[in-house]
C-alpha cells in the first residue's frame, strides 16, 4: 500500500510522462489517404516557416514544388525560396532511380531539421508532396478567398516508402447528362490528385448532349449541346433526368478549354481519357448530322434502355466512318493520352434491323447477325484509332463478340467483377469498375432522402472499401463512375463522390493485406473529412465509429 507522498509522486511522474505523449498525439502520422505501403515514426517535428528553403537536383520535381508553393501562397501568404546549400530547415528533392525502383513511387523522410524526398519520375515527386501536405494542418488545403492565413506548419517526423498497387486509378465524370463548368472539372481533377487517383475518364458525349467542340462539325455543339423546349433533343430520359423541364439547358467545352484542363491535369500527374460514346448513346450527334450517321431508308423501330429512340449510329453507312475518323483526328490532337474510350455499351435491340444499308453490308461481308455487325464496326474503328496512334478503351460489351481488336486495348468491366474475370480468361486487359461497388451515381443507402439512382444496388462507402479487384496481371486497375442524371449541381455531385472516392483511392493504391475498414474509417472521418471541409466540398458524413 502506497503512502500519500508516494501517490503524489507517481501522479506527478505520470503527468510528466503524459505531456510528450499528449503533444505527439496531436501530430499523428497515420492520417494519409490512401494509406502508404510503409510508414515508420520518427522523433520530433519539422517546422515549415517562411525561412524554410528547398533544394532540387531535378526538373522532374517542378510540378510537385509548384503545387506546394501554390498552397503556401494561398494559405500562408508566402513562397519558399530556393536554397544553395544544405543548411537546417530545408526540403530536398532528389532524383534517385537506383533506390526508387517502381514508377510513381517515392520515399519521404522527415527529420527535425530536414525533409528528404526521393523519386524517379514526376508522379513520384508529386505524390510525395501530397503525402507531406496531408501530414500538415488541413488548413493547407483551404480554398482561395477563405481569408485564413497560417504562417507555420508543424509536420511529424517519419519515413514513408510508398508506391501504388495499380497503375490505373480512375474516376469518371459524366458531363453529358448534366453539364459541369470548366472550373468544377478542375476542382474534380484536383481532388482526385490529392488522393493519388491518376486517370480522369471524361464522358463527353451521350444521348443528352455533345460537350466537345469539333471544328470540322460545328453543329455537334450548336445543335447537339442543347436540350429542352424548341431543341431537337429530349430533356427527360429513363432513368429520368431530374430538374426543370421548361427551359433550355446547354453547355460545351471549347478546344481551348480542353487544352487548359489537359495541362492542369498533367501538372497533377493525371492523364485524361476522353470518351466518345458510340454507336449507341449517340442521339446528340445524330440530331446534329442525321444525313451522315443515319440510313434515310432505315425503318427500324427501337428504344434504348433509357427509352431514347433512334440513338444509334448506322454501321452500314460509309459516311459514319468518315465522320468518326474526322472526330477522332481532332480528339487525338486535343488529348495526348494514348487511349480514347469509344463506349460500345447498351446498343439497343432492334437497331439496324430494317436498315437497307446494314443489310447490304451484311451481304457483302458475310455477317450473320447484329452482333457480327457490331464486331465489324469496332474492328474498323480500331483501325481508325491505330491510324491516329491511339488505342481503344471500351465497355465490356465490345468484348462479348469476336471483334478483331488489338491485344493492347483495354475493356471496362462494369456489370460485375465476374465479367472482368471472364475477359481475363480471354487474356484481355481489364479495368474493374463494377456497378455493385464503384458506381457513385447509386444511392449510399436505400432512402428517399438520399440523392442518386436506385436501378442497381446501394453503394455505401464501406461497400466500396470492401472491393478487392484481384491480382491478375491483366487487371490494369480500378475506376469509379459518376453518371449525372440525378446530379443537378456541384453540391449533389460532391455528395455522391465524397467520401466514397476516399475508399476508392485506397482500393486502387494500397496493398490488399494492409487495408482495414475500421482503421480507414478513423482516418476518413477525421483528417480526411477535415481536408475536404477546408476546400468547401459538400461531402456525405462518414458513419461514426462505434
Amino acid at each position: 500500500m502506497h503512502t500519500n507522498k508516494e501517490s503524489s509522486f507517481f501522479l506527478i511522474l505520470l503527468i510528466f510522462i503524459s505531456i510528450p505523449l499528449f503533444l505527439s498525439a496531436g501530430k499523428n502520422i497515420h492520417v494519409i489517404i490512401p494509406k502508404p505501403q510503409k510508414v515508420l515514426s520518427g522523433n520530433g517535428t519539422f517546422l515549415m516557416t517562411k525561412q524554410t528553403r528547398y533544394l532540387s537536383d531535378t526538373s522532374l520535381a517542378q510540378n510537385a514544388i509548384a503545387y506546394l508553393q501554390n498552397h503556401l501562397k494561398q494559405n500562408a501568404g508566402y513562397l519558399l525560396k530556393r536554397g544553395s546549400d544544405s543548411k537546417v530547415n530545408t526540403i530536398h528533392f532528389h532524383y534517385d532511380p537506383k533506390k526508387i525502383k517502381k514508377s510513381e513511387a517515392y520515399r519521404l523522410h522527415i527529420e527535425k531539421n530536414k525533409i528528404s524526398i526521393k523519386a524517379r519520375d514526376k508522379a513520384g515527386f508529386f505524390y510525395a508532396v501530397v503525402s507531406l501536405m496531408q501530414l500538415m494542418d488541413p488548413a493547407i488545403w483551404g480554398q482561395k478567398g477563405s481569408g485564413r492565413k497560417q504562417k507555420n506548419w508543424t509536420i511529424p517526423s517519419c519515413t514513408i516508402e510508398d508506391y501504388p498497387r495499380f497503375r490505373w486509378r480512375g474516376m469518371m465524370l459524366d458531363t453529358s447528362r448534366n453539364f459541369f463548368s470548366k472550373d468544377y472539372v478542375k476542382k474534380f481533377i484536383d481532388r482526385m490528385a490529392q488522393h493519388k487517383l491518376n486517370r480522369f475518364h471524361w464522358h463527353l458525349t451521350d444521348d443528352e448532349g455533345w460537350r466537345l467542340e469539333i471544328k470540322r462539325y460545328p453543329l455537334l455543339t450548336k445543335v447537339g449541346a442543347k436540350r429542352g423546349p424548341g431543341t431537337k433533343l429530349p430533356f427527360s430520359t429513363y432513368p429520368a433526368l431530374r430538374g426543370q423541364k421548361n427551359k433550355v439547358q446547354s453547355g460545351y467545352y471549347t478546344q481551348n478549354d480542353i487544352r487548359e484542363i489537359v495541362a492542369y491535369a498533367k501538372a497533377r500527374a493525371i492523364e485524361i481519357l476522353p470518351e466518345i460514346d458510340i454507336p449507341g448513346h449517340a442521339k446528340a450527334a445524330i440530331v446534329a448530322y442525321p444525313k451522315l450517321l443515319q440510313d434515310p431508308k432505315d425503318k427500324s423501330s427501337y428504344r434504348s434502355v433509357q427509352k431514347v429512340a433512334n440513338n444509334t449510329i448506322n454501321p452500314g453507312m460509309e459516311s459514319s466512318y468518315v465522320f468518326l475518323d474526322n472526330v477522332i483526328a481532332e480528339v487525338s490532337r486535343l488529348f495526348p493520352f494514348g487511349y480514347i474510350h469509344l463506349g460500345g455499351d447498351e446498343i439497343p435491340k432492334g437497331a439496324w434491323k430494317r436498315s437497307p444499308a446494314v443489310h447490304r453490308l451484311m451481304q457483302k461481308k458475310g455477317l450473320k447477325n447484329a452482333k457480327e455487325v457490331q464486331n465489324y464496326f469496332f474492328t474498323r474503328l480500331d483501325r481508325i484509332l491505330a491510324k491516329h496512334k491511339r488505342k481503344m478503351i471500351a465497355w465490356q460489351e465490345v468484348m462479348q463478340g469476336k471483334a478483331k481488336l488489338r491485344q493492347n486495348n483495354i475493356f471496362m468491366a462494369w456489370k460485375s467483377k465476374k465479367a472482368g474475370v471472364r475477359m481475363i480468361k480471354k487474356h484481355r486487359n481489364v479495368i474493374m469498375t463494377p456497378v455493385q461497388y464503384l458506381y457513385f451515381d447509386q444511392q449510399y443507402s436505400r432512402s428517399k432522402k438520399e440523392p442518386g439512382h436506385t436501378w442497381s444496388t446501394p453503394v455505401s462507402t464501406q461497400k466500396t472499401y470492401a472491393f478487392n479487384p484481384g491480382n491478375s496481371s491483366y487487371i490494369r486497375g480500378v475506376q469509379a463512375c459518376l453518371w449525372t442524371e440525378t446530379a443537378l449541381n456541384e453540391k449533389i455531385a460532391d455528395y455522391l463522390v465524397w467520401p466514397r472516392a476516399l475508399a476508392l483511392s485506397e482500393v486502387a493504391w494500397t496493398a490488399q493485406k494492409k487495408r482495414h475498414w475500421k482503421e480507414f474509417q478513423k482516418r476518413a472521418s477525421g483528417e480526411g473529412l477535415k481536408r475536404l471541409k477546408a476546400q468547401g466540398v459538400h461531402y456525405r458524413p462518414v458513419v461514426p465509429i462505434r
